[in-house]
């Protein structure tokens, strides 16, 4: 039992998270690459996942990835009910094996994200492993290249320019000139090495050495040796946020890298140097004079002839000879969606009038679109008609476009939709806590991450490979760790007001154990929003060290900001464990507040529940006298006051008598805490406790109290708009 858990420990699960991951760059070349290398990527990605799973995920994370998981099989028994329930004939290739296949190792994406966010990777090691990846990846490219071996980009023919002919011929041919290295499918290549390059620059940004400029330089080379399109503009992208990026942190910081910022403006020239040599722009030129071929073929006696015609009246022998003047590749109309399978389509598509039937991914679309049509089935939209459906009529070269007709709506939501909405949740965690988390490394991992999913709409054939489902899942996971990092402080704030992040038990044992004087405000939208504008009161409140958080408001804007309060700790019950944990003490209380009535109740109600409680005093705040009153209560002797005012009149009194009540050692105000205790009103049902809406029940039972409404309404909205612009100052 002792060696299996060494087995599964931390430091040994991190270390076959490393192994598997440059076991998988080898199983991305063209020799290995196929669906025995996937399967086995998937059935080690599980294990890994389970092992997690059951020995490292606590309850809340199980029950959350069971629902989905849930939500999951219930969408794909009703996806292969629909797609096994498909009306067009002449398209019979599917497989429910390889359907349910596809579904298994998109999983993966969760898995692995899942793995890498609970095993804590430490940051040295993450950048130390992206930096190995991208040295093995990027080196690999550009030895093939200068030696001219490996495959080119577009085909597995071997390369007959290198890096260095593009200096000495013009207009170089790129189906020659572009190299993947052994590397199998070029866009995935290009794809994981845009991830990779922000987050080569913040490791960089960290400490300036020469493996690292080296391995940047080297990763920049192999994108435009790539030759696609994405990958030889996207270092400038890429060059340019980062640029921007750590100019605001630095103005924001006052720390300015010159060295760093010198090294991006060289790196930027360098790329510029190869870009303007590349054969990217041989391949524009190449697809300009094809083009411009196709256009003057068309002045041809031939062309004249059929263009003359109706299209209906043309036999299917002279609609092929009519569809080769377009420029589309004829293996669509001969072999992918034969035409004369649905010359009806072809017609209509001729007969549209825009150039982009000239573009191979326009007519993609429309091909899906019309097998959809076909089909004529309304759920079609929802679940999809199948992804090796699809991926059997041709690869639709745009993911989310792909997923789209292949997957459905709820399909492209549960699978695709994870990583939209993780990349959601850190921008808002960084956007609403600017101060703690808006640093150069969460901005370029973010961007990262978000510039690799928007490239995969361009390019395609990203989304759907294990190849690439692996390294964006690893940055994910560990962007999300990252955040989880940060260091918890003892205190947030809210538009400028302090509120503890310590759990019930542990301010109720730190006042108690306390030599000093603690004031505890409650802290709430209601009273965050009474005091917005008094910075007297703000100040005093912000004195304390132990303001707890008093309503779901807080929860809710700690959700949108740190997330380091998930808890409340309504006044009223934390009033109650000062009561119990001061006859521990043998410490004397007093009451100050509400209506006579209420305030003896409170006080009958209290001695009752707690035999050995010592009350020494109860007074009713109707008094006008207010410093007399204060007087009387100093005089008691008393340890702990508790204050029922209502706010803000509550907290003014403290602050106001705060030196006359230097001796009592626990302060609290706690509005209508002695009504709710002695009876006089009822706090909310259990129900509404439970789903921290006793603010709601409050409404409905006195309706005057909707005004509040808006004070919640506008403190919601300046928590969204500007959190970290309020606590700038009592930050400081």
């Amino acid at each position: 039992m002792q060696n299996l858990k060494k087995l599964f420990s931390q430091e040994m699960l991190i270390n076959y998270v490393f192994i598997f991951y440059i076991l998988s760059i080898i199983l991305d070349l063209h020799l290995f690459y196929n669906s025995i290398s996937t399967l086995i990527r998937v059935v080690i990605i599980t294990i890994l996942f389970l092992i997690i799973f059951i020995f490292y995920s606590n309850k809340k994370e199980k029950r959350l990835l069971i629902a989905y998981f849930l939500a999951l099989s219930v969408y794909i028994i009703m996806h292969l009910i629909n797609v096994n329930n498909f009306k067009v004939s002449f398209i019979t290739h599917y497989s429910n094996l390889d359907e349910l296949l596809y579904f298994w190792k998109m999983l993966m994406n969760v898995f692995l994200i899942f793995i890498v966010y609970k095993l804590n990777i430490n940051k040295d090691k993450f950048y130390k492993l992206i930096t190995l990846a991208a040295f093995l990846i990027s080196s690999s490219i550009v030895i093939s290249n200068l030696f001219k071996i490996g495959y080119t980009s577009y085909d597995f023919i071997r390369p007959k320019y290198s890096i260095f002919n593009w200096f000495q011929f013009k207009n170089i041919s790129f189906v020659t000139a572009s190299t993947k290295g052994y590397f199998h499918l070029t866009n995935q290549i290009s794809a994981i090495l845009i991830l990779y390059l922000p987050i080569l620059f913040i490791y960089l940004k960290e400490k300036i050495t020469f493996s690292k400029v080296i391995t940047i330089i080297l990763v920049l080379t192999s994108l435009f040796m790539l030759g696609t399109r994405v990958s030889n503009y996207s270092p400038f992208i890429i060059l340019l946020i980062t640029f921007i990026a750590t100019l605001i942190v630095s103005l924001l910081n006052r720390q300015f890298s010159k060295g760093f910022m010198l090294l991006l403006v060289l790196f930027g020239l360098y790329s510029y140097t190869l870009y303007s040599n590349s054969p990217l722009l041989s391949r524009n030129l190449y697809y300009d004079t094809l083009f411009k071929e196709k256009e003057l073929s068309k002045d041809s006696k031939e062309y004249q002839e059929l263009a003359s015609k109706k299209l209906s009246d043309l036999s299917n022998e002279e609609l092929h000879t009519y569809l080769g003047y377009f420029n589309i590749d004829e293996d669509f109309y001969n072999t992918y969606y034969p035409l004369e399978k649905d010359r009806l389509f072809y017609e209509n598509y001729l007969s549209l009038n825009t150039l982009k039937i000239n573009d191979t991914r326009f007519l993609e679309k429309k091909v899906i679109e019309r097998v959809k049509e076909l089909n004529d089935n309304k759920l079609d939209t929802y679940l999809g008609i199948g992804y090796d459906r699809v991926i059997n009529i041709f690869n639709i070269e745009s993911d989310y476009v792909m997923q789209y007709y292949a997957l459905g709506i709820i399909g492209v939501i549960l699978l695709l939709g994870v990583n939209i909405v993780l990349i959601l949740y850190m921008g808002f965690k960084m956007l609403f806590n600017l101060k703690k988390y808006f640093t150069l490394e969460n901005i370029l991992l973010l961007f990262s991450i978000s510039y690799y999913l928007l490239a995969s709409f361009f390019t395609g054939n990203i989304l759907n490979a294990i190849s690439t489902i692996i390294p964006v899942s690893l940055v994910i996971g560990f962007a999300l760790s990252n955040l989880k990092k940060e260091k918890l402080e003892d205190n947030e704030y809210y538009l400028g007001f302090k509120t503890s992040t310590k759990s019930k038990e542990e301010i109720l044992d730190k006042i108690f154990k306390s030599s000093k004087q603690n004031i505890i405000y409650n802290i709430n939208p209601l009273i965050i929003m009474n005091f917005f504008h008094n910075e007297k009161v703000k100040e005093e409140i912000n004195k304390s060290e132990y303001n707890i958080p008093d309503g779901s408001g807080i929860v809710l804007a700690s959700m949108l900001t740190s997330h380091n309060i998930k808890k409340t700790i309504p006044g009223v019950e934390f009033m109650e464990d000062i009561c119990k944990k001061s006859m521990q003490n043998n410490y004397k209380i007093y009451l100050y507040g509400s209506k006579e009535e209420s305030v003896k109740k409170t006080k009958e109600v209290l001695e009752k529940k707690y035999k050995k409680i010592q009350i020494v005093g109860c007074l009713n705040g109707y008094n006008k006298d207010k410093k007399k009153d204060a007087k009387k209560i100093a005089s008691s002797k008393c340890d702990i006051l508790f204050v029922a005012l209502g706010s803000p009149s509550q907290e003014e009194f403290i602050i106001e008598n705060k030196e006359l009540f230097k001796d009592i050692k626990i302060i609290m105000p706690v509005g209508g805490s002695f009504d709710a205790l002695s009876g006089n009103v009822k706090r909310a049902p259990k129900i509404f406790q439970k789903l921290k809406i006793e603010w709601l029940y409050r409404m409905i039972k006195e309706p005057k109290r909707i005004k509040n409404l808006f004070s919640l309404i506008k403190f919601g909205f300046l928590v969204l708009l500007g959190n970290f612009w309020y606590n700038r100052k009592v930050m400081k």
